[in-house]
């Protein structure tokens, strides 16, 4: 479902390879395709890109040519992430837009956008930017919008774990909302 959802509702495919110019290589699109179907079934290291049983299957239902290995998942997302982003996130947004989610109003008549610092535990990690959040552990303190009772993930922020929750959220929730206006065309 992942894979059609994607090709029917979305234009990532095209956006992602013409992002970034290739000479040669797994298109861009079959690697972000391939780590997407990895994080709809819970997994989000790249080694578990080795545990696929049937490649057949797989290049079939995500729509790729070819399934990258775990070194070219780490070394793409490494190199191209930040511009990757951006049309991840936009596919996701195109996503909602194009099947028109059935929204339920609340009382008065407004769909619900919330925001919420939802902490990470990295305890002992050494991860980049994880740091003491406000629970008393170390680890991120990222931030996540939500559109509707349903709870649509329409906006999400990586934050250090000492990033104060107030600190950037109005950019984020000004984007939020520009965007849930495309969503939802209730108030």
């Amino acid at each position: 479902m992942i894979g059609q959802a994607i090709k029917r509702y979305t234009h990532l495919s095209g956006q992602l390879d013409a992002s970034v110019p290739m000479r040669h290589g797994i298109k861009h699109s079959d690697v972000i395709k391939s780590y997407l179907a990895l994080l709809s079934i819970g997994k989000n290291d790249f080694e578990a890109i080795n545990g696929i049983e049937s490649e057949f299957y797989f290049s079939s239902a995500m729509d790729i040519d070819e399934i990258p290995g775990e070194a070219t998942l780490c070394q793409r997302m490494d190199k191209h992430a930040i511009s990757f982003l951006p049309i991840v996130e936009k596919a996701g947004r195109d996503f909602l837009s194009n099947i028109q989610p059935a929204l339920r109003p609340l009382s008065t008549g407004h769909i619900p956008v919330d925001a919420d610092v939802t902490p990470m535990d990295n305890s002992g990690s050494h991860k980049e930017g994880a740091s003491r959040t406000y629970k008393g552990h170390d680890g991120y303190a990222p931030m996540a919008v939500y559109l509707g009772q349903e709870g649509y993930c329409i906006g999400f922020e990586l934050r250090e774990g000492k990033q104060h929750c107030q600190k950037d959220t109005p950019a984020l929730l000004a984007r939020a909302l520009r965007d849930a206006h495309k969503i939802a065309a209730q108030p």
